[in-house]
Order: structure tokens, then sequence, then C-alpha cells
């Protein structure tokens, strides 16, 4: 007979203490969760700023190292803490055997113009260039350009900073 009346009980259900213990455990891990899945969205989103960033700043430093490699000479009169001049071969108007081309920041964006060109933006719009610094270097018979670049996108910052020498010196 004891044994009926403890099934009875057992069959009866759950008692309020119970439910309320896995209401408890349940807002614990459905809140863990959502606290977890929020960080990582947090995360991605915050990777994929700097990468977009750090590309950005990547492939107009990438153009402008080309341009130095490839350039005959920095041309000092106009080359000053945040433009650079340079005299080169590369796509020089017909009937001439060098242009100039000079790389500075035009607003919030790194530009390059060529000698009877329009500038145009080696980075994109979304991507605002805080400040850019050139330092000639001279270590041997090849002159150096050591560049320093900070640029905001995003409500991230990012510096950089290369050398890069001159190749074609003369």
């Amino acid at each position: 007979m004891k044994r009926a009346k403890r099934k009875e009980k057992s069959s009866r259900g759950f008692t309020m203490v119970e439910m309320v213990m896995y209401a408890a455990a349940l807002v614990l891990v459905v809140g863990t969760v959502v606290a977890l899945l929020v960080w990582v969205v947090r995360a991605n989103s915050q990777v994929h700023v700097r990468n977009e960033l750090v590309a950005g700043m990547d492939h107009g430093l990438a153009l402008l190292g080309n341009e130095i490699r490839e350039a005959q000479s920095v041309y000092t009169p106009t080359t000053a803490l945040s433009q650079l001049s340079l005299e080169t071969r590369n796509k020089a108007p017909s009937g001439e055997t060098s242009t100039y081309i000079d790389f500075f920041l035009c607003g919030t964006r790194l530009c390059v113009k060529r000698e009877f060109q329009a500038p145009q933006a080696l980075t994109p719009e979304s991507i605002a260039m805080q400040s850019l610094e050139f330092t000639l270097v001279k270590t041997g018979p090849a002159p150096s350009v050591h560049i320093v670049a900070e640029a905001e996108y995003a409500g991230a910052l990012h510096r950089a900073q290369t050398t890069v020498s001159l190749r074609n010196y003369e």
C-alpha cells in the first residue's frame, strides 16, 4: 500500500519548486547562448572593419611603393613632410623622357597627381586618412622614402609605416 501511494504522488506532475528551477535553468542557458551570439557578431564586425581598413591602406601604400621603386629620383623642390614628388619615366607624355608625379592627402584620401592630369584617389572614400608623412632617407647611393600613414574607418584606427628604395636611381 505504501508503494502505491508513492507512485501516485510521483505521477501527479512537477512541483512549483521544480518548475521554478527548470525555468531558471532555461533562462540561464538561453541568456548564455544569446550573450555568446552577440559577442560573436560584434567580434566578427570588428574583424571586418579592421580588415577593410588594413586592405584599403595596404592597397594605397602598395601603389605608392611601386611608383617609388620605379622613379628616377625624388624631386626635392616640392617634396615636403606631407607631399612626395617623384621624377619618373613611367607613363611619360609623348615626346617627353620623364614626368613628375606627386603623392599627398586630398581631403581624407591618399591621392596621386601626374603631370598634366587631375588628382586621383588611391584609397577608398570610406577610409579617412588622418595623417601622411614622407621622410627622405639617404644611406647609400640610392635614396629611400620612409612613409608613415594613419587612417580611420568605422571607429577603428590603423597606423602603417614602410620604407621603399628607388631602384632606378641614377
